[in-house]
């Protein structure tokens, strides 16, 4: 199986070359743990390998994702420029919605923007494609609406061969009794571990399962640096 580089080189390393082509992967953890950075390194990387990409946002402003990857080195904006990268950001689009239909008493559930006639529109050309924050539609739905939603949105990748980097906070990911832990073909999980008496806090990425890919069974250790993550260790 052809793997895409994450753009991390330790983490290439532990998968074996990278995630697998044309498959989904999870990746959730607490705040800061460093979700979006990963995914910030994945669209570089596959920017930089002349990849077609979309980046989906549902809680972020688009400026601070970009100002964000500038400050890491990990500059995006020439791919927006040529056109290589696309953003579409669902929050900005929600407050939008609701500016022009507050007046009328409406809130946001009657305007919320539906992912999946996003990325059923979009050209069969796109390579890589990241969701950050799929934990939003486990807010506004049940277990079972959830999981239709999840399901469809993975199914239209899938078909248009699409690698998808979905990122989801820890506790939209219990909220749903770990469900996209069993829909994805891969699951990564980050981890914070503090240490009270030293005031030290370390953080681990745990490769919880990769289909078809030999990983360790170990956490390994990592830092947050001024250009993104650097695996450091691994810890049994």
């Amino acid at each position: 199986m052809e793997n895409l580089p994450t753009g991390v080189e330790g983490l290439d390393l532990l998968l074996d070359g990278g995630y697998p082509k044309g498959k989904s992967i999870l990746v959730t953890g607490p705040p800061g743990t460093g979700k979006t950075i990963l995914g910030l390194h994945f669209l570089h990387r596959s920017c930089l390998d002349g990849r077609k990409c979309i980046l989906v946002l549902t809680r972020e402003l688009s400026e601070d994702i970009l100002a964000q990857a500038r400050s890491l080195k990990l500059d995006l904006d020439p791919f927006l420029e040529n056109g290589q990268l696309s953003i579409r950001n669902i929050f900005e689009d929600k407050i939008n919605k609701i500016k022009s239909v507050s007046k009328f008493g409406k809130g946001l559930s009657a305007v919320d923007t539906d992912i999946i006639e996003y990325l059923s529109s979009m050209s069969s050309e796109v390579d890589v494609v990241v969701i950050d924050n799929i934990g939003v539609m486990a807010i506004n739905h049940d277990m079972r609406e959830f999981a239709d939603k999840f399901s469809s949105i993975s199914i239209i990748l899938l078909k248009n061969g699409c690698t998808s980097l979905f990122i989801m906070d820890v506790d939209s990911y219990n909220m749903t009794q770990k469900l996209t832990g069993y829909m994805v073909f891969g699951l990564v999980r980050l981890i914070t571990q503090e240490n009270f008496s030293s005031g030290k806090t370390k953080q681990y990425l745990y490769i919880e399962k990769m289909r078809n890919t030999p990983v360790p069974v170990k956490y390994s250790l990592f830092d947050i640096t001024s250009h993104g993550i650097r695996v450091i260790s691994g810890m049994k």
